[in-house]
């Protein structure tokens, strides 16, 4: 018999919802709680996809610890016993696990786990959503069959009264809360997202700070090591220059003016080019220069350039010098950084002071393009180019 009851009454609900679909019955209408509710479903799925962006997240932080691993154990394992640094190298490794395991570990407790905890807001929260907007339909239902009553025999049915009170009673409580929450949860994802997101980037850049005076460690490290067999260097043919300490690349060979133009037919009947291009770095000569070189003054300068203007041009950060030398370039150079000169064959080249020794070193001069100088003057932009791809002009 209840069961019966139970049935009838969602027939009853359902076709009463079917009325209000058609307009045919009345529905109670909330904009503004209709539209807290889209705020609540947009707020839920944004933290679904933060949640799985930062699961992503860390299991890439996991993945780049272990990498890590694995690279410092086969450092371990090629290091020789006489090698300089074998139980520095050793430390630095372990360092730098332990600090990959502190990131993830505090990325865990203060990002994931209260992403976590903001989230479980949500399921209870939909679920009374839900009550509330079912609570609504027995509601109106109630409500519309005390008016169908009234209008039928002129007169107020006690029963009927009585289950539209009660209706609208469990539709109050569930209302008013939610009328209150939706609006405040909505408000609270701007400080979470502050919060979540000042968290994630003050950790990584620690991360970053500590990590790197380890890889400044192993760097020195293995630059004492190149020292101590500097008769056995290994050069790295087409590897980028670069301003910082770590250009590591020697000045690039001048291409070779004698070789063939044309293509060559192949035995298989292929066209090959005759020069795959200039190759990248290459020592310009077999031994390494004590200081810049001091040339004799240019012969007839487009504008006069003293020591003076040059250090002031720059800042001052240049070591003195004797009067700039001219150079012609030979070849074509074109400048793979930003703080290299780009050249042109025929271009003339003041030289000035360089300012790191380990370019000089390397076969690096560091000049100013001629035209550029007499038209911009201080303006004229600076920049480093291999040695061996000019001459001097006496």
């Amino acid at each position: 018999m209840l069961i019966s009851q139970t049935v009838s009454k969602h027939l009853v609900l359902f076709w009463f919802q079917v009325l209000q679909k058609l307009g045919k019955a009345d529905e109670t209408k909330d904009d503004h709680f209709d539209q807290a509710v889209q705020n609540f479903k947009r707020q839920e799925t944004e933290g679904s996809r933060l949640q799985r962006e930062m699961k992503a997240y860390l299991a890439a932080v996991k993945a780049m610890q272990q990498a890590s691993m694995n690279l410092t154990e086969s450092l371990h394992e090629v290091y020789e016993p006489d090698w300089h640094g074998k139980d520095d190298v050793l430390s630095i490794g372990k360092n730098c696990d332990v600090l990959w395991e502190d990131f993830h570990q505090k990325l865990v407790d203060s990002s994931l786990i209260t992403l976590d905890t903001y989230l479980q807001q949500f399921p209870d929260l939909k679920i009374r959503v839900a009550k509330r907007s079912r609570k609504l339909i027995d509601y109106d239902s109630a409500r519309h069959h005390l008016e169908t009553i009234q209008a039928v025999v002129n007169r107020s049915d006690r029963k009927a009264e009585d289950e539209l009170k009660k209706a609208q009673k469990v539709f109050d409580e569930l209302n008013v809360d939610l009328q209150d929450e939706l609006p405040t949860l909505w408000d609270s994802r701007v400080g979470f997202y502050v919060n979540t997101f000042k968290n994630v980037t003050n950790l990584e850049a620690k991360f970053h700070r500590e990590i790197s005076v380890l890889c400044k460690q192993l760097y020195e490290v293995m630059t004492k090591l190149g020292e101590q067999h500097s008769d056995k260097m290994f050069t790295i043919q087409g590897a980028p220059s670069d301003s910082g300490p770590l250009r590591l690349s020697r000045a690039p060979s001048p291409p070779d003016s004698d070789s063939d133009e044309s293509p060559v037919d192949t035995p298989n009947h292929m066209l090959a080019p005759a020069s795959p291009g200039p190759p990248r770095p290459k020592s310009p000569s077999g031994q390494f220069k004590k200081g810049p070189p001091v040339p004799p003054p240019p012969k007839t300068p487009t504008k006069e350039l003293h020591q003076e203007q040059i250090i002031d041009l720059f800042g001052g950060q240049f070591l003195p010098a004797a009067t700039p030398s001219q150079v012609e370039t030979l070849h074509d150079f074109e400048a793979a950084n930003s703080d290299e000169l780009e050249l042109k064959k025929g271009d003339v080249v003041l030289v000035v002071p360089t300012a790191t020794a380990e370019d000089q070193d390397a076969g690096w001069l560091t000049g100013i393009k001629e035209s550029e100088w007499s038209h911009l003057g201080a303006s004229a932009h600076k920049g480093l180019f291999p040695e061996n791809f000019t001459q001097r002009l006496e």
